[in-house]
């Protein structure tokens, strides 16, 4: 125990991770204060609302002009409408147009500057969150006699973003944490206090694991903060329900797994590499390559890429896999986001159980 608080201690005392924790902090502040500058009040749009509503009732009336117009004169028009006119009395083909064909929504000629809160996990803000989350419902349909299920798009919004982005900071994060005691020659010490490699190991991937996802919930729960200050001073809360905080923690939750993964993953490869910079570069070189090598070597591999069901699991999305069906390869379900989260753990695990068996194994010089 006294070797896992130990680690814990070194983790929140080392000046990387105080560093990058105020940096970014920085970073989401003048990005808030942007986002409040920008953003504009629901009230103020009142004067453009009201031109859009008119400008949209003229393109609707000038619509319907210019089709009956061109009806009467026998000119070659759409087959629909010829149908249409030709089925329907003069007040109901006069109603479909208004209301169908040639009808002109406000909202396409308003530029809505309000900045609304349930843009932190990509939603719209025209109802509840409840409403208007992604689809949990996929449809599955039959093409080439074959059953195909489409797959669920994942939350897209601020803090997922931010969420992935962190990854990066857990992998540097992550690899540093045992590459610096490699530079500077402090795992020898270390093993002479502690001669038991395993525990050593374990006590680190222990601090890591729990810090780096403590330090991820952090950071996005400052992003939160911010942004839902700015959303509720100046811009908008509409749409934001129980279900959208249900969501949000969720979301905050999973991504600190992800987090504590990533430090795993980078941590481990540091000890098998012996390096910072090996790490971080066999993992960021492997998120550049794997797309390329993915898309157009080993499509079937895609579904078990890392990063991808990093993503998935963060987002609560879908991941996805290739389906041949003919002659071409389409995009389909291939597994939940839980089933998604296994797989990055399984990543890790892999890489962690490599290290510990060199680590044990070979001198530490």
């Amino acid at each position: 125990m006294m070797l896992f608080i130990n680690e814990l201690r070194r983790f929140w005392g080392r000046r990387i991770t105080w560093g990058i924790a105020i940096a970014i902090s920085l970073l989401l502040v003048l990005a808030a204060v942007i986002t409040f500058t920008q953003t504009s009040s629901p009230g103020d749009d009142d004067g453009q609302r009201q031109r859009a509503i008119e400008q949209a009732a003229n393109n609707t009336q000038a619509c319907i002009r210019d089709v009956s117009s061109a009806l009467e004169r026998g000119e070659n028009f759409d087959d629909f409408l010829v149908e249409a006119k030709d089925t329907m009395s003069d007040e109901e083909f006069d109603r479909f147009l208004a209301q169908d064909y040639c009808y002109q929504d406000p909202s396409w000629y308003v530029d809505d500057n309000t900045f609304y809160a349930t843009f932190l996990l990509g939603g719209d803000q025209s109802s509840d969150w409840s409403q208007t989350r992604p689809d949990g419902n996929p449809e599955t349909y039959t093409q080439a006699g074959r059953q195909i299920r489409d797959a669920k798009g994942g939350l897209e919004g601020i803090i997922p973003t931010i969420s992935v982005f962190f990854l990066v900071i857990a992998v540097v994060i992550g690899a540093s944490f045992v590459g610096a005691e490699y530079k500077f020659g402090t795992v020898e010490n270390l093993l002479l206090w502690e001669p038991r490699r395993s525990r050593v190991l374990l006590a680190k991937y222990g601090a890591g694991f729990l810090s780096s996802a403590a330090l991820t919930a952090l950071i996005l729960a400052v992003a939160l903060a911010l942004f839902y200050l700015v959303a509720s001073v100046k811009g908008s809360t509409q749409g934001v329900d129980s279900r959208y905080w249900i969501d949000m923690a969720s979301t905050i939750f999973r991504s600190s797994i992800a987090g504590g993964l990533f430090f795993i993953l980078a941590m481990s490869i540091a000890v098998l590499a012996r390096n910072t910079t090996a790490s971080v570069v066999a993992i960021l070189g492997w998120f550049v390559v794997s797309n390329i090598v993915v898309e157009l070597a080993a499509k079937w591999f895609r579904q078990w890429e890392l990063f991808m069901n990093a993503t998935a699991f963060i987002s609560e999305g879908d991941a996805v896999r290739y389906e041949k069906i003919g002659n071409s390869h389409q995009i389909v379900y291939g597994h939940s986001y839980l089933t998604a989260g296994l797989i990055v753990a399984i990543w890790a695990g892999v890489f962690a159980v490599a290290a510990m068996v060199a680590f044990n194994r070979r001198d530490v010089d």
